[in-house]
């Protein structure tokens, strides 16, 4: 039998596997209806932005990748540090994240995402928009 810990890591897991995999209607189901997230640099996000930003996104690239590198849980809390990269027509993106989640009966209830600002910048800077 799986434990609550196990359980709620495995969502997780399977998160960032419909994240690879570009599979929104996972990354829905998965998310509570009154799911709420944090990201750094963006700030808080309903789940319908946070859906929003990924199909509008990382579901544009060509490829991606999100492979688990850690995982920790206790409680209903789990931390997972992704290495992803991302694929797209004009640009490689590749970052590390650490993605702090509250899994309960199932579902993600919120979601923190951290990541390196810089490589966010530097991957989606506008091009032509540097100082002269």
């Amino acid at each position: 039998m799986m434990t609550d810990i196990e359980a709620n890591k495995a969502v997780a897991r399977s998160y960032m596997r419909a994240v690879e995999e570009g599979d929104i209607a996972t990354i829905e189901a998965l998310q509570h209806p009154e799911c709420t997230w944090w990201i750094l640099g963006h700030g808080d996000m309903s789940r319908e932005q946070f859906i929003a930003g990924v199909e509008g996104g990382l579901l544009t690239a060509q490829r991606r990748t999100a492979e688990v590198v850690g995982i920790t849980a206790e409680g209903d809390r789990v931390a997972i540090e992704v290495r992803g990269e991302m694929v797209f027509p004009d640009r490689v993106y590749r970052n590390e994240y650490h993605n702090l989640l509250i899994v309960r009966d199932g579902r993600i209830v919120s979601g923190k995402e951290y990541m390196d600002t810089k490589a966010v910048a530097e991957a989606f800077a506008v091009q032509g928009s540097e100082a002269q």
